[in-house]
């Protein structure tokens, strides 16, 4: 039965749930009806002068005066009023002009008339009322019940399918299934597989470029290093054999970030890197970036604080934000400023271009200002990303100011 259930669409196992809700409901409904209010009062108090009436012959045959509740009276053939004469053994009541029950009997020959007004059984009216309640209670129970189930049951493959995929489990459950789950199970593995496939095409692809331009870059580094020191020291070369030389380097920089973005997060190599040691190793590579400008790089950063990261990838952030800070700050000051994990690059510059949102940047667009040198600040985003931090940007006419939070890793 269960394996059939599992065949029905999720449409049908909706309707059929609440066809069953229905159908309980109205068999609450049907049995409810079938009970008759007037035969159930009737029947209760019948049994009751019944009981009084055995209590009054029990009484009667040890030859004591019976002892009548208050609202009953008990009459024989010569007392009984002759509206009531007329009766013959077994119970009768009245709703005009009094309510009252009656239960005639007899006994050693002689006819009794035990007759009780309605006050006795105005309890009765609130057993029945209590009895609609319970009904309707029940009803209710019975379909939150039903409800619960039923919502348990149809949620439930929704919800495990949702785990999977919450958790990259493969394969996803319920492919076989020829419902809207398994629909949907088929829907999200095949996204899956392609976004798998582009991802290891993306990682070979930047693997193989990296791997190939590493030996071209090192014989250039290598030629502009013996240009360097071959050249007399008051040839005009100087600066361009430098400018190879350095933009080789930063080269090569690029291609172990990109080779480190290709690596699964997880299985990034960390370590407790020093983050002082660290910026003022990029600040020492900024003097290139501020020739003849009226800038000052203050840090402001005591010795001990430490990260656990890549050194490497958390080499490229810092370098890239100061050097973006160099390139567009003409004058004025670059604070680098570093309390527990939180790293602040502000500078005076023009701030970020109008086209460009700092809350919401996924991509910066390059300027003409810029060399084409450096990851650039949305690859930034990127390795920010891959390391687990948070990086939010404040960006007005008067500087750009760069928060690092390297704890949300």
């Amino acid at each position: 039965m269960r394996s059939i259930y599992r065949q029905l669409t999720l449409r049908t196992r909706i309707i059929i749930s609440f066809v069953l809700l229905m159908v309980a409901v109205m068999g609450f409904i049907v049995a409810a009806e079938q009970l008759d209010y007037d035969e159930l009062r009737a029947y209760v108090i019948s049994k009751s002068l019944h009981s009084e009436m055995h209590r009054l012959e029990a009484e009667m045959a040890n030859g004591t005066l019976p002892t009548l509740p208050d609202g009953s009276q008990l009459y024989d053939a010569n007392t009984v009023p002759a509206a009531l004469r007329s009766y013959t053994p077994g119970y009768y009541s009245a709703k005009h002009p009094d309510v009252w029950h009656m239960l005639v009997f007899d006994r050693d020959g002689q006819r009794y008339y035990l007759r009780q007004d309605a006050k006795r059984y105005q309890y009765l009216e609130h057993v029945i009322d209590a009895y609609a309640l319970v009904v309707i209670l029940s009803c209710i129970l019975c379909a939150f019940w039903i409800g619960r189930l039923t919502a348990a049951r149809v949620i439930a493959p929704i919800t495990r399918l949702a785990d999977a995929v919450e958790r990259k489990e493969t394969p996803f459950p319920f492919q076989d299934a020829r419902d809207e789950i398994g629909v949907l199970a088929r829907a999200f593995a095949q996204h899956s597989d392609e976004a798998q496939q582009f991802l290891q095409r993306e990682r070979c692809f930047v693997g193989d470029a990296s791997h190939e331009l590493r030996t071209p870059l090192a014989i250039i580094a290598g030629a502009a290093e013996t240009i360097v020191h071959q050249l007399p020291d008051d040839s005009h070369l100087h600066s361009s054999a430098e400018r190879i030389m350095r933009t080789t380097q930063e080269m090569q920089r690029q291609l172990t970030c990109l080779l480190l973005l290709s690596r699964d997060p997880q299985r990034l190599e960390k370590e407790d890197v020093a983050l002082r040691p660290l910026i003022e190793e990029c600040i020492s590579r900024c003097p290139p970036w501020l020739a003849n400008k009226p800038v000052v790089v203050v840090l402001d950063a005591p010795q001990d604080p430490r990260v656990p990261t890549n050194a490497e990838l958390a080499r490229s952030v810092v370098w890239n934000l100061l050097r973006n800070a160099c390139q567009y700050t003409d004058e004025g000051q670059i604070h680098i400023s570093v309390q527990d994990t939180t790293l602040v690059i502000a500078d005076t510059g023009p701030g970020l271009p109008s086209s460009i949102d700092p809350q919401q940047f996924q991509r910066f667009t390059p300027s003409a200002r810029q060399s084409g040198e450096g990851l650039g600040l949305s690859i930034v985003q990127r390795i920010v990303e891959h390391l687990g931090w948070h990086m939010a940007v404040e960006s007005s006419e008067h500087g750009c100011r760069f928060t690092l939070d390297m704890s949300a890793a």
